[in-house]
């Protein structure tokens, strides 16, 4: 009877440490560094130099999906309970849909993805006004930034460590229980509303992994977010750093200002 009753808190307490990563950030907008976040509260606004807007307005829409619309069967796992089999791997091109090894309750990527690049622009202070346009279709704005998703594929690795039927122990003690490795294949366009023409375009891929996370590290999220939304948010800050310059350029150049 003890140890029955061990055994069903071990299980409640696997249950609960699932449960609470429900409470992580799936957006795809970077978390704050640790500069931002040490920031001193009294810290005013004239200390920091003051960056000039560029007085046009831009408006960034839902992005189109390309994506190969392919996910792993939920049936694979099954093969966790063959005697041998020390892990398995699933891949999925729609994650928001389904994760196999842990819950990814994202909204659609197409979304998630244009509403980052919306809070990166707006965050940049390059320009006077900036528009997330799925919520506000109808806002009148000089540019539209369009983008396309042509990949977002996860690959998870669960570990099994012989058999699913006694790996759940070794999950309760700690041990690896998946990794990732993640892609992000994505395109911007901007698009001037003068003339319908689209004015400058880039093309970006990236990937990243992170390896034998264990159950308690899924439930504390990597900065607080969930780890896959970490991984495509790291890739598409990376990138728009990278590129947004060149788009800051492209658009000085269209409206004859200099940068």
């Amino acid at each position: 009877m003890k140890r029955l009753l061990h055994l069903t808190l071990l299980i409640a307490l696997l249950v609960l440490t699932g449960c609470s990563a429900s409470n992580l950030d799936f957006s795809l907008n970077p978390p704050a560094t640790e500069d931002e976040a040490t920031v001193s509260a009294n810290e005013t606004l004239e200390k920091q130099p003051v960056r000039a807007s560029i007085p046009i307005s831009i408006g960034v829409d839902s992005f189109i999906d390309y994506r190969p619309q392919k996910r792993a069967e939920d049936s694979k796992k099954w093969m966790g309970f063959i005697p041998g089999v020390f892990w398995l791997e699933m891949d999925s091109d729609i994650p928001e849909f389904y994760t196999p090894f842990s819950s990814f309750e994202s909204e659609r990527l197409t979304l998630s993805s244009a509403r980052a690049v919306y809070n990166y622009l707006k965050e940049s202070g390059h320009y006077d006004k900036v528009t997330y346009l799925p919520i506000d279709p109808y806002d009148k704005v000089d540019y539209r930034l369009e983008g396309v998703l042509y990949r977002t594929l996860v690959k998870e690795t669960g570990y099994y460590y012989g058999s699913s039927i006694y790996a759940w122990i070794t999950r309760i003690i700690g041990l690896p229980y998946v990794s990732y490795q993640v892609m992000l294949d994505m395109e911007l366009r901007l698009r001037s509303l003068k003339d319908n023409n689209i004015i400058w375009k880039h093309r970006f891929s990236g990937s990243l992994e992170d390896k034998y996370k264990n159950v308690y590290a899924l439930a504390k999220g990597e900065k607080g977010k969930h780890p896959i939304a970490y991984l495509f948010s790291k890739i598409l800050k990376e990138n728009m750093d990278k590129i947004e310059p060149d788009l800051l350029k492209a658009i000085c150049k269209n409206e004859g200002l200099s940068q």
